[in-house]
This record gives structure tokens, sequence and C-alpha cells, in this order.
């Protein structure tokens, strides 16, 4: 008995320190046909093998594993998910992810998983399970296809999973040769573009392999935008631009190969997106009693970044009647907002608020989730809570229409230790699941005041002459102004200024005759008022 004993003991030792002793076989495809994230064959571009995801097992990678060759190996000792830093790349070009894997864990019980993670168009992740072999090298070539939805047009991370999202149960991998590839193109047939640009600007999520693209306009936009700029990969390819003839439209450019035999057509098609006015009006509330973190109501704090680059460059400000809005970028599952070096103690404030719209056909499985992050005095989250809409909810995601959310955070539960501390925000994270076009306005936290109607009306301004020739004349009663913006009919800023006084003058000189709109904000609150040019 005792003997058996010991062989089990010997077993299951032998199993649980079980590593590879040798390398897999070197690649042989030519350096030019391949992105290498690790190996020893090509270059890499992977710039940080072991980021803090949480994970399981972190700070163990370990990159430079020698199973006694000499040859390094990449290693993921105990570990439940894992993920790798690359530099932005466009792989949209490659046909296939490669990876030569080692474990000892059994293919029936334990599922491993890869993905890219992809900033740019298309579907950002997508896992797809390693068929492999235990106890011994084996090489994968996953096709593109494989991975449901997705271009590799920004590929920024790559993702390694073992049973599943959440998983608590660890597994040992080593990996080598992790690259994308593709099959050769023959000398001369090359027929694809390494630019495409809109108006003077490279179109949002090119990729060379990309070939259809949708730009979404203001509404009331009549003229389409148009192709300025393009560049073929082979500078012997030539090119054909046909411009949208209006708006709703495509514009094409069909790129023929040097030797004639390959062509490609790429699409940009202009559609009229989003809202047609900008996001409501706040209420006056008092300025002690709100701390805004975006909103042209009140005056914001001061904020270290509103594009803290976590999952890529996730949102581009654009004015909508006159009103500066956050546009999410297509494909960038979320936001982050840091303000770590000027924290918020919100412990008083009992409210947040913001206001978002957008306009996708089909809401299923939309979710748009604020979290407030709360640092506790230590450098990190150190507790969370979060404001979850859907279409479920009360307010619900719904197409075409602002969405104005105004929620009682002392009703929700923290998502981090249960806690609702938040005397130490410091960062608001934005995610956008299955949102494709979503706009946001107004982010802002108070505690429920709003002053009376009568308040308002002693705290109201005069702005003459208006008609004028040159310049208009802004006089408040009993308040300072903080900001005046002015704005065209378009929604462009054409002014802008600071008076810090109970008068100011708006100077028009330099503007041509026309209507205007300038939002004046002052200590009891910010209104409009249309300007006229003669």
């Amino acid at each position: 008995m005792k003997k058996i004993t010991f062989l089990c003991l010997l077993l299951m030792t032998s199993l649980a320190f079980a590593q590879p002793t040798t390398n897999p076989a070197a690649p042989t495809n030519a350096a030019v046909d391949v992105i290498s994230v690790y190996g020893d064959t090509y270059t890499n571009i992977a710039t940080n093998y072991d980021p803090n995801w949480g994970q399981s097992g972190h700070m163990q990678v370990n990159p430079n594993y020698d199973p006694g060759t000499g040859q390094f190996l990449l290693a993921y000792p105990n570990f439940n998910y894992q993920g790798t830093e690359v530099t932005t790349t466009d792989a949209s070009q490659m046909e296939f992810l490669h990876i030569d894997i080692w474990t000892s864990a059994s293919p029936g019980a334990t599922d491993i998983q890869v993905s890219p993670i992809n900033n740019g168009s298309g579907v950002g992740e997508t896992l797809v399970s390693i068929a492999y072999t235990s106890g011994t090298w084996t090489s994968v070539d996953i096709p593109k296809s494989a991975f449901t939805g997705m271009t590799w047009d920004s590929v920024f991370q790559m993702k390694f999973a073992a049973n599943g999202p959440g998983s608590t149960v660890p597994v040992d991998i080593y990996l080598d040769n992790v690259y994308f590839w593709k099959n050769p193109t023959a000398p001369g047939s090359d027929a694809t573009l390494s630019d495409l640009q809109i108006d003077g600007s490279t179109i949002s999520g090119f990729g060379s392999g990309v070939f259809n693209y949708t730009v979404g306009l203001a509404p009331g936009t009549t003229m389409p935008p148009q192709i300025t700029s393009v560049t073929t990969t082979d500078p012997a390819a030539t090119t054909n631009i046909t411009q949208a003839p209006a708006v709703p439209g495509d514009a094409t450019v069909v790129v023929t190969s040097q030797n004639g035999m390959v062509m490609e057509t790429y699409t940009v098609s202009f559609e009229i997106s989003g809202p047609a006015t900008g996001a409501p009006q706040p209420p006056n509330r008092p300025a002690a009693d709100v701390v805004s973190i975006y909103s042209d109501a009140y005056p914001n704090i001061t904020v270290n970044t509103y594009d803290a680059g976590w999952c890529g460059a996730a949102i581009t400000e654009v004015q909508i009647g006159g009103n500066n809005t956050f546009k999410k970028n297509s494909g960038i599952p979320c936001q982050g907002i840091d303000f770590s070096t000027n924290r918020q103690n919100l412990t008083d404030f009992t409210y947040i608020h913001f206001d978002f719209y957008t306009d996708d056909v089909d809401l299923t499985g939309d979710v748009f989730n604020v979290k407030l992050v709360d640092f506790a005095g230590g450098g990190g989250e150190a507790s969370a809570l979060e404001v979850n809409i859907n279409t479920g909810t009360t307010p619900a995601i719904v197409a075409g229409t602002w969405v104005s959310v105004d929620i009682d955070i002392t009703s929700l539960g923290g998502v981090v230790a249960g806690s609702l501390t938040r005397s130490d925000i410091a960062q608001i994270g934005i995610t956008t699941a299955n949102l494709t076009n979503v706009w946001y306005d107004n982010i802002y936290l108070h505690k429920n005041t709003v002053l009376s109607t009568e308040e308002f009306n002693t705290s109201s301004f005069k702005t003459y002459p208006n008609p004028t020739n040159d310049a208009w004349n802004v006089v408040t009663d009993d308040t300072v102004i903080n900001t005046i913006a002015v704005y065209d009919i378009s929604g462009r800023q054409v002014l802008t200024m600071e008076p810090k006084a109970t008068r100011a003058t708006i100077d028009g000189t330099s503007l041509q005759g026309g209507i205007y709109f300038a939002s004046i904000s002052t200590d009891k609150g910010t209104s409009s008022v249309k300007l006229v040019k003669n």
C-alpha cells in the first residue's frame, strides 16, 4: 500500500512540474510576410509581456525561460489569463496566427484560448480555442476567419486565457514563435493601399486589408468629404478615384497591381449619423453643489486626460449645436478619464449625471456603463461603483434620442469590495458594450439642488446692441461672467473668452455677417443667446 501511495505521489509530482526540454522548429516564413509577437527568428512588436490585468500569477511571466537549450521560451506558470502589449500594428493583410505551445494539461479538461485585441474597426476581441497535444510541442496556424468579426487593422494587445472568462483554475503553458503571417505575394501583384486620406487625414480605422469604411456625418451635411490622397503599398501600382456624388453616397478607390492581374476596390460610404442637436441643457444648479467632469454648462475640474488610453484612442471631441461632445471611436470599447493629480472628495455628492445618444438600430446587448474609481489614498483602484444602463433599465437605452441619466449613487453597490467609498475619486471609466455609434456629454456629480426661478431671473444678463456691426456688450445684474464661447450656425467655435467680471465685450469685428450663438457661463448657471452680426 505504501508503494502504491508513493508511486501516486511521484506521478502527481512529475505532472505538476512537467516542463519542455526542447524548442519547437524554427519558422521558415519570409520576414516580409510576418508580424512577430514573440520568438527569436523575427523582430518582435511586443513592448510588455506582463501587463497587470489582475490575473492570477501576476509578475510570474518569464519571457526568457531556458528549457536547457540556450534558446528562450515564453513561460506562463499558474495562469488563468495573460496579456501582452504590442506596438499598435496594422495586421489586416495577415491571414493566419501561428503559435507553438507546450503544456502538460489535458485537452479534455483545459481549454486554452487566444485572441489578438484590436482597437480599430470590427470586433475588438474573439477568443479561439487552441488545438494542442499534452506533453509535446504543438504547432498551430489559426486562420483569420476563425476570429469572427476581427479585422486586425489595429492590434495593440494579445491575450491568452485558460478555461474561459473568470476561471480560477490555473495552468502552466510555454509558448514560442507567436506571429501573424500571410502567404507570399507574387511580385507585381500587390493591389493594396498603405494609406487613404479623407480631407487631408487618414480615414479612421484604416487597414491595408480593410476595403469597406463608413463615415458618419452630422445631420444637415450636404457636401460629401473628398478623398484627397491615397498611397499604394507597391509604388508601381495604379489607382482610380471616384468621389462620392452626394450625402449619403459612396466614394471608391480602384487599385490595379503593377502586372495588371489584380484589382482591389476600397469603398468609403458617407452617411448621416448622430444627433441633430446637442445634449439637453443641464439645470441651473449652485456651483458649489456640482463637480463637473465634462460639460459646457458648469466649470470643469482640472483633468489629467480625457483619453487615458486603456483601450486605445477612445474618443473624438465634436461640436453639436455649439456643445462640445464626446464621440466614441469605432471599435473602441472603453474610455478612461484620469484626474489622479486632482482627486475629488465626492462623499457629499449624491447624484451622478450623464447624457448619451446612439443611432444603433439593433440595441440587443448594448450597454452604457459609467464607473467611479476611488483610490482611497493609494496609487490605484481601491473601491468603485458603477452605473450600468441597458435596454432593461430605467432609463433604458433608446435609439435616436438623447438619454439623460440622473441617478442617486447612494443606492448603488460598489463593484470592488462592495464599497461605496468616494472620498478619493481619481478616475472615471466608461464602457460601451456593443454600441457602435454613441455620443455623450454632461458628465458631472451633484447634490440634487436647483436654483429657484426667482434666483435665476435675478442673475440674468443683457446683451446689446443686437444686431451689431462690430461688438456686443454683455452685462449681468449680480453675478460674475466666467466664460463666453461663441459658435457659428454649423457649431464651430469661433471666439472664446474668460471675463471673470460682471461686464464683458464680445469683439465680433473679425466675424462675417450672420447668426451666431453665445454660451455664457456665470456663477449661477449657463445660458445661451443668439447674436446677429450685420
